[in-house]
């Protein structure tokens, strides 16, 4: 399997670094494939491994840390990699993308630096997007603008896609559609939740988290989802489930500490109750 990593800061910003071993080591150290020396990198820093059509990250407890979209990832522990992630490995800085077919290398540069381009659009939540879409509607200037205006409000209305999450605002609800099949692994759970954190981090909201998606589910997930509640609660949101599967709301209800949470069968269902 081939990924790029594409340099995202420094003189050689808009690189992109074909990586298509099965195990890619970055450090300071003469064994590695990406070799950088500096006192905040580790002789073996970290290691990207592929497998199953997926890319992972291992800190390689070297003593320095490696951050993942700006967190800092546990010593020695595996964690999954998306397209538009963020690598931090001291001063070094990538992106990890994905290019199916084969390109020059002026095109490949050309969609490396496009990558880079439109990754200023990270920094915003889906909720700053999300007003922003709902703020175009100010008479436009011409006709490149008003198209514009049209397609941020088309965004707006089908949702907001940023990272594991598509948000959109719907009848007064801000709903949030999880896009994994899969709440089990802790390492996409950490991540789910900065996701949700980074992107619900405002007051008097009423959020409908649609689990539709949703195939199986651990018992960290549903720590997870109570964590969720208290945490909006503190902004004054709501927070509300709906379109899980039966099988799966009937095992989140054995847990204590989810009994609390609300659920619908269906969009529908939460537009029409107050909760």
């Amino acid at each position: 399997m081939k990924f790029f990593l594409i340099v995202a800061k420094g003189k050689r910003q808009g690189e992109p670094i074909p990586i298509e071993l099965d195990l890619f080591l970055i450090g300071s150290g003469k064994m590695c494939q990406l070799r950088a020396v500096h006192e905040h990198i580790g002789a073996q820093h970290c290691a990207l491994a592929t497998r199953d059509r997926k890319v992972f990250i291992r800190d390689l407890n070297s003593g320095q840390p490696t951050l993942v979209n700006g967190a800092e990832i546990p010593d020695s522990e595996e964690w999954p990699l998306h397209a538009g992630d963020i690598i931090e490995v001291g001063p070094l800085q990538f992106m990890v993308q994905y290019h199916e077919k084969a390109l020059s290398r002026r095109d490949l540069e050309e969609w490396a630096l496009t990558c880079l381009d439109a990754d200023s659009a990270r920094h915003l939540s889906a909720m700053d997007r999300l007003e922003a879409a709902a703020g175009s509607s100010a008479e436009p200037e011409n006709a490149a603008s008003a198209a514009s205006a049209i397609l941020d409000r088309l965004s707006a209305k089908k949702g907001i896609v940023k990272g594991r999450l598509r948000v959109s605002r719907e009848e007064g609800l801000t709903v949030v559609r999880l896009n994994d099949l899969y709440l089990v692994d802790e390492a996409e759970l950490a991540l789910i939740k900065k996701e949700l954190h980074d992107n619900l981090n405002r007051p008097n909201l009423r959020v409908l988290l649609d689990l539709k998606n949703i195939q199986r589910m651990s018992s960290a997930a549903a720590e997870m989802l109570a964590d969720l509640k208290k945490w909006l609660a503190g902004f004054g949101n709501s927070l509300a489930l709906c379109r899980l599967r039966p099988d799966l709301q009937q095992m989140l209800q054995a847990f204590p500490s989810a009994k609390s949470l609300t659920y619908f069968a269906d969009k529908s269902d939460a537009f029409a109750e107050k909760w």
